[in-house]
């Protein structure tokens, strides 16, 4: 069973980071050093298709000195990337409300989705300030606007439904994975995961590596896909 998307719940740098007697920063900072060797590993088992949780709608809720650290690091992130797409054919995405983001960092995002978007490599897709439930709500709220001055308002179906998501270019994942001991989807693309396959792991993101991505793609192939029959 060939695995196309594959989305990732990066979770665990804190614990990782108390684990190994560090501040808690320095887990950040390594499950964002992470973040791109994991991402020359996907490139080996021809997905499509990468979907990451990179900032949550309910991140803000941290200390103001966490969260200060945590928008550096996307801030040095999206410089990193800038620099690897030179290299790599990687289409790069963004999804979530990024209005909230500052002028610089909303800038390189546009920068960075200008240069990819006819890179024809793999698609990685970041959720930043995402949450799943405001994603339907503005999917709701994109079809009502879209219906507003009909005369004849088209009724709303599910199969159209995708079409007002924020993922509406790109298939469901076909796999998740989440690290770090959680059992549970944080909020994490609630449209998209319906009939995804699920896989938690003890491991934090720092620890995550080719040997676990290889026992997870191994597992989803051992799986036999119903969609709900």
């Amino acid at each position: 069973m060939h695995l196309n998307h594959l989305a990732i719940i990066m979770d665990g740098n804190r614990r990782w980071a108390v684990s190994n007697n560090l501040d808690v920063y320095e887990g950040h900072r390594k499950g964002a050093e992470n973040l791109w060797s994991i991402v020359q590993e996907i490139n080996e088992f021809n997905i499509k298709y990468l979907t990451l949780f990179g900032f949550s709608t309910e991140n803000w809720k941290r200390s103001q000195k966490e969260v200060f650290y945590l928008l550096s690091l996307l801030e040095q992130f999206l410089d990193d990337a800038n620099l690897k797409i030179k290299k790599y054919n990687y289409k790069i995405r963004f999804i979530g409300d990024l209005l909230v983001f500052d002028q610089n960092i909303q800038e390189k995002i546009s920068v960075i989705k200008e240069l990819t978007i006819e890179n024809t490599g793999l698609v990685i897709t970041l959720a930043l300030n995402y949450g799943g439930r405001y994603d339907i709500v503005n999917a709701a709220n994109q079809f009502f606007k879209f219906n507003k001055n009909k005369s004849d308002p088209m009724q709303m179906k599910e199969a159209d439904f995708k079409e007002f998501t924020y993922n509406k270019e790109i298939p469901d994942p076909d796999l998740l994975i989440r690290t770090g001991g959680e059992i549970r989807i944080s909020n994490f693309l609630l449209w998209d995961l319906a009939y995804t396959e699920l896989i938690f792991l003890p491991e934090m993101w720092p620890d995550f590596s080719k040997i676990l991505l290889e026992k997870c793609i191994l597992e989803y192939s051992k799986r036999n896909r119903k969609y709900g029959e």
